[in-house]
């Protein structure tokens, strides 16, 4: 899903060198998310903290073997065979190259033959990509998680790693007066039609409960023409990456929400059936090598970026004096090994986010086929590689925000700073079930907090308004104004007690409450109404 968005993303590292840059029924759930486990990143390779709850016992890294690194083979030993890497102009792609120039995976015995789409001629289709990894003409493939997810087929292969998130690059933007993603709803979005931009916008509108069907899709076959759609009058917004959608911007066009504060794009490596099956050591030793070069990426950078610069292919990699390879990470937030392994020692880190995309898609009109996910995630080759000490990194990279595996932690916000949080989606749900004539939450509710909250905090920098309402029953005289916000604020605070025992920062969860429409109400239906929490996504300091 990345063919559409290389040459412009990367051409804003060209740009950067140059210096610019009561009780309810339960409500059906029309989020398409699902929850994933909280885990805490450690510093490699100490103990890494097992996903979970709050309070979950930290479980030891895997055995290193011996404390030894993999061994190398000598220059003039036969080859045990060929892996191929398939791989786009992506800057968080280029371990590969770094594999092929120091030599990396040779000496582990094996060659390494690069597939870097559009060097040398037009870049495959993403059919034509699935289809090469299926056959086994590819072993191993460089894409996006959501396009994993909406092929969702075994015979394909697995992602065995996880490269990346995309931390600010990617942006839905607006007319100034649409400021909500909510307010969204039947405007005219431009696109990129098969491109992560696509992917962003569905997953954005399921957060307020919306589909395609509640708006109307401008599609474009690229990115300049969508934003040309913004900016030529014929869009309301336009989902789209640095550096195009700032043209949008510089046309009065404002940040609706942004890939910094929303996590909805990830980049992995996908090792085909075939090599799985039959030649699993090689796919392993490709790890190695990967994490090597990853580390070289993270550790000894400016070495690294001579290394791409030596390549020979700067106009392709955008990688042609120091500097560029930092400028071209700002906005992408790298997964080290010691994510990795947090990751796929918790897989269902990755097959939730995996659900969750494919509950996007089918949203969206594109429902991928329903499997056991499980048979899409690979575990055994960064368990392995991660039995190696010496392929850890030990400095952080340029982005060191990767939050699939990390526990979000936000400052606390005054009380100035909290009513002029900006709004940036209402979340549908509001009918939040109680016991009977108290604020204990039903299974029910704990359910929909699950499945409709915890996801959504979990992969954002976003703040969480919790409003509290009660129903304030007549006749005049029997409860107090008092009585009622009272109730409504406890409820409210039970809701956040909920959310941080599931391990949510506590700074993120702002409790307040909503004065009831219908007060001293002798009317059951009017009643009910009044029995709601109120959910908003809120974010401060720009989206």
């Amino acid at each position: 899903m990345r063919s559409l968005r290389i040459i412009s993303l990367l051409a804003l590292l060209l740009l950067g060198g140059c210096g610019v840059l009561g009780q309810a029924q339960p409500t059906p759930a029309p989020i398409i998310l699902i929850a994933t486990p909280t885990v805490a990143a450690p510093a490699p390779p100490a103990t890494a903290a097992q996903p979970g709850a709050p309070t979950a016992a930290p479980a030891a890294q895997p055995t290193l073997a011996a404390g030894q690194p993999a061994p190398t083979v000598a220059p003039d030993s036969p080859s045990k065979g060929t892996v191929t890497f398939a791989f786009d102009a992506f800057p968080t792609y280029y371990p590969g190259i770094l594999i092929e120039v120091g030599g990396l995976l040779k000496k582990r015995g094996y060659d390494l033959k690069l597939v870097p789409f559009g060097l040398e001629g037009p870049a495959p289709s993403e059919d034509e990509r699935w289809a090469k990894l299926k056959s086994g003409e590819w072993d191993v493939l460089a894409t996006t998680l959501d396009g994993v997810a909406k092929q969702s087929d075994p015979a394909i292969g697995a992602i065995t790693a996880v490269i990346d998130e995309s931390a600010g690059a990617d942006k839905l933007v607006a007319k100034p007066e649409i400021t909500t993603i909510n307010a969204l709803k039947g405007k005219r979005i431009a696109f990129s039609q098969g491109s992560v931009g696509e992917y962003f916008l569905y997953y954005a509108l399921s957060l307020a409960g919306l589909g395609p069907q509640d708006v109307t899709l401008v599609a474009k076959p690229e990115v300049a023409d969508a934003v040309k759609a913004y900016t030529g009058g014929d869009a309301d917004a336009v989902s789209a990456w640095e550096p195009d959608v700032l043209d949008a911007e510089g046309a009065g066009a404002k940040v609706v929400i942004a890939s910094d504060k929303l996590r909805a794009i990830l980049d992995v490596l996908v090792a085909a059936r075939p090599a799985l099956a039959s030649k699993p050591e090689a796919i392993q030793a490709f790890h190695d090598a990967w994490f090597e070069a990853l580390k070289a990426m993270i550790d000894t950078p400016a070495q690294a970026e001579q290394s791409l610069i030596g390549w020979g292919h700067a106009d392709w990699t955008f990688v042609s004096k120091p500097g560029d390879m930092a400028a071209s990470l700002e906005k992408l937030a790298q997964a080290t090994l010691n994510a990795n392994q947090i990751a796929f020692q918790r897989p269902q880190l990755i097959t939730s986010r995996l659900q969750e995309a494919q509950g996007v898609w089918a949203r969206a009109g594109q429902a991928p086929p329903q499997i056991d996910l499980s048979q899409l995630v690979d575990t055994r080759f960064v368990l392995g590689s991660s039995r190696e000490s010496g392929l850890f990194s030990t400095e952080p990279p340029v982005n060191s925000s990767f939050l699939l595996t990390a526990k979000v932690d936000l400052p606390q916000l005054s009380s100035e700073e909290q009513q002029n949080a900006a709004e940036v989606v209402k979340l549908p749900l509001e009918k939040i079930d109680f016991q009977p004539e108290s604020t204990r939450l039903t299974d029910q509710a704990t359910k929909d907090l699950t499945e409709q909250v915890l996801p959504v905090l979990r992969s954002s920098r976003l703040y969480l308004k919790i409003e509290g309402s009660a129903a304030w029953p007549g006749p005049a005289g029997r409860f107090s104004q008092e009585d009622i916000r009272s109730f409504a604020e406890t409820r409210a605070t039970s809701v956040q007690q909920f959310l941080a025992q599931q391990g949510i920062d506590p700074n993120r969860l702002l409790v307040g409450t909503l004065d009831p429409k219908f007060p001293n109400s002798l009317n059951e239906a009017e009643l009910v109404q009044d029995r709601i929490v109120r959910f908003t996504l809120v974010t401060t300091g720009g989206r």
